[in-house]
C-alpha cells in the first residue's frame, strides 16, 4: 500500500509538471521526465524489473542531469538559441504582452507614496491630476478610486490636495522614499489593469501615467507596436519590421527621420536545420580561425600528454632505482604540485612569466642582458608558456602511474635479458615501455581527451590570446574549448548558444574518432604483451 501511495504522489507530479511544461514549448524536458516516471513505475509494478528498483533513483538522475543536457545540446545546434532569441515562443510573446508605453495624451498625475500598517508590502498612490484627468485617484495595486469615493476619516485634504493620512495607511518619508524608488515603487501597476498606472521611466520622482499595452499579437506570427503603428513578422524567431507609418524607397520600414527600425525583443528559439554547420564551413572569418584552432588543439593535447609523461617517467626510474637515497621524501616532494588546485597554479605561473614584471623574464634580463620572451603577445611564445604550466601540473600524475607500473613489472624479464646480452636502452625500448604502456596506455588516452578540453589552464593563462585578428574571436592560444566559449560568451557579440553547440558536436566527434584509434593502439600494446 506504501509503495502504491507513493506511486501516485509521483505520477501526480509528473503529470501536473509536464503539463506545466508542455505549454512553454519545453518538449524534450516534458518527454524524459514522462519516461523517468514511467521507468520508476515499471521497476516497482513489474515483477521482472525487481532488480531495477534499487537504482532507478540513479538512472533517472542520470537521464535528467547527463541525458537530457546532450540532447538538448544536440537540438540546440541545429536552432538559432542565442541572445535575443532564448526563449521559447509562448514565453516571448509573455514578455512583449506584459510591456507598456505612455501614450502622449495619457492622464497624468503628481503622486504621493502611502505604505499599509498592517503590511509593509502593500503600497497606494495618491494622485493629482497634471493632464488627462480630472479629479484626484486613490491607486492600490489591482484599483483605482476617485477621490470623492475615498473614506478620509478625520483626515483631511492640505493646500496641494494630498490628504493628511488615510485609514489604514502612512505616508512614505522622502528618506524611505529614494531607498525603495526603483526597486519597488517603480515595479509596482497600480490601479485597474486595463488602465494601469506605474511611475514615470523619465521622471519617476515627479509623475505618473496612464500606461498602455506596447504590443499585440493579431495572429500568431504578427506583432503589432500600438504606440508607433509599426507590424512586425516573426522571421525566424525574431520579429522583424514590415510595414509601418514610414518606408523609404527601399522597402525599409524607418521612424520619422528615415532611420531604420531594428528588431523587436525578444525573440523565440526555432530549428533552423544546418544553418549552424554551413556558417562554420562558409564563413572565412569563422573556418579560418577555426582550423587554426583546431590543429593547435591537437598539438597541445598531444605535446601535453607527450611532455608529462616523459618526465613522469622519467623520474618514476629514477626513484625506482634501489640505490638511490631518499625516495619517499623525493616522491613526496614532487607531488606537491599535483596537490595544488590548477586555477592556482595557473595564476602563479602567469605571475611568474608576466612580461614586465615576471621574475623569468627578469632573470633572462639581468643574467644574458636581452629582454625576455612575449609570455602572452607573441603567438609562439604563449604555447610554450601554456606547454610549461601543463608540464608542472601533470608530471605528477604521470610519475604516480608510471611509477606503481614499474612496480608491477617482474625484474625476472630483466635478468633474462642481461643474460642475452641486451643494454640497458634495449631493455627499456623492448622490454620496459611496452609492457608499461599496457598499463598506463589508457591512462594516457583518458589524458589526452582531459587536455583536449582542459579550459583552465588555456583560459587562465591568457583567454586564448593573443587574438588572431581584431575582428575575430579566435586567439592564438585558444583550443577549441575556450574558443567555443568566447563565442557562445565572451566575444562581445552577445551569446551564440546554438553554433557554440554546433562547435561542441564537432569537438566531441573528434575526440571520439581520435579515442577509436588510439584504443586500437591500446589493444596492440595488449598482443605484445601477451607475447612476453
Amino acid at each position: 500500500m506504501l509503495r502504491l501511495i507513493a506511486l501516485a504522489v509521483i505520477d501526480a507530479f509528473t503529470i501536473w509538471f509536464v503539463a506545466q511544461l508542455v505549454p512553454e514549448g519545453e518538449v524534450i524536458l516534458a518527454i524524459l521526465v514522462a519516461a523517468v516516471a514511467l521507468l520508476i513505475n515499471a521497476a516497482f509494478l513489474v515483477e521482472g524489473m525487481y532488480p531495477y528498483r534499487w537504482f532507478s533513483p540513479g538512472l533517472a538522475l542520470l537521464i535528467l542531469f547527463i541525458v537530457f543536457p546532450t540532447i538538448f545540446t544536440v537540438y540546440v545546434a541545429f536552432t538559432n538559441y542565442r541572445d535575443g532569441n532564448l526563449l521559447t515562443k509562448p514565453q516571448a510573446r509573455d514578455v512583449l504582452e506584459d510591456q507598456l508605453y505612455l501614450p502622449p495624451d495619457a492622464p497624468t498625475y503628481s503622486w504621493t507614496a502611502f505604505r499599509s500598517t498592517d503590511d509593509p508590502s502593500d503600497y497606494a498612490l495618491w494622485l493629482v491630476p497634471i493632464q488627462g484627468a480630472d479629479q484626484p485617484v486613490l491607486a492600490t495595486e489591482g484599483e483605482s478610486i476617485p477621490a470623492d469615493e475615498v473614506d478620509l476619516g478625520d483626515n483631511t485634504l492640505d493646500e496641494d490636495g494630498i490628504p493628511t493620512g488615510l485609514p489604514g495607511y502612512e505616508q512614505v518619508a522622502r528618506g524611505q522614499l529614494l531607498a525603495i524608488l526603483d526597486s519597488v515603487l517603480s515595479q509596482i501597476e497600480f490601479g485597474d489593469p486595463d488602465a494601469v498606472i506605474k511611475l514615470s521611466p523619465r521622471r519617476p520622482l515627479q509623475e505618473a501615467g496612464v500606461f498602455r499595452q506596447k504590443y499585440s499579437f493579431p495572429d500568431d506570427d504578427t506583432l503589432f507596436d500600438n504606440e508607433t503603428g509599426v507590424t512586425y513578422e516573426a522571421v525566424k524567431g525574431t520579429y522583424t519590421p514590415v510595414d509601418g507609418p514610414y518606408v523609404n524607397d527601399e522597402g525599409q520600414v524607418t521612424d520619422a527621420e528615415g532611420n531604420p527600425l531594428p528588431v523587436v525583443r525578444p525573440g523565440f528559439y526555432v530549428v533552423t536545420g544546418l544553418d549552424n554547420i554551413k556558417r562554420l564551413i562558409n564563413n572565412d572569418r569563422i573556418r579560418g580561425p577555426f582550423v587554426r584552432v583546431f590543429l593547435w588543439t591537437i598539438a597541445h593535447a598531444v605535446f601535453t600528454v607527450f611532455v608529462t609523461f616523459s618526465l613522469g617517467l622519467f623520474l618514476a626510474i629514477v626513484l625506482n632505482a634501489k640505490f638511490m637515497p631518499g625516495r619517499a621524501v623525493m616522491r613526496t616532494a614532487l607531488l606537491v604540485p599535483y596537490a595544488i588546485p590548477a586555477f592556482i597554479s595557473v595564476l602563479i605561473w602567469k605571475g611568474l612569466l608576466n612580461e614586465q614584471l615576471g621574475i623569468v623574464n627578469k632573470t633572462i634580463s639581468s643574467v644574458l642582458g636581452v629582454s625576455g620572451p612575449g609570455w602572452t603577445s607573441s603567438a609562439m611564445w604563449v604555447k610554450v608558456g601554456i606547454l610549461m604550466v601543463q608540464l608542472w601540473l601533470g608530471f605528477p600524475y604521470m610519475l604516480l602511474i608510471c611509477t606503481g607500473a614499474l612496480q608491477s613489472i617482474p625484474n625476472d624479464i630483466y635478468e633474462a635479458a642481461r643474460v642475452d646480452g641486451a643494454s640497458v636502452l634495449q631493455q627499456f625500448r623492448h622490454l620496459t615501455l611496452p609492457l608499461l604502456l599496457v598499463a598506463v596506455g589508457p591512462l594516457l588516452i583518458a589524458s589526452f581527451a582531459f587536455n583536449f578540453n582542459n579550459f583552465t589552464v588555456v583560459e587562465l593563462f591568457n583567454k586564448g590570446g593573443p587574438p588572431i585578428a581584431p575582428d575575430t574571436a579566435a586567439g592564438h592560444s585558444d583550443i577549441l574549448i575556450t574558443y567555443t566559449y568566447d563565442l557562445a560568451f565572451g566575444s562581445g557579440r552577445g551569446a551564440d548558444y546554438g553554433f557554440a553547440s554546433t562547435i561542441t558536436i564537432v569537438i566531441f566527434l573528434m575526440v571520439a574518432t581520435i579515442t577509436f584509434f588510439n584504443f586500437r593502439f591500446t589493444q596492440s600494446w595488449e598482443e605484445i604483451s601477451e607475447n612476453v
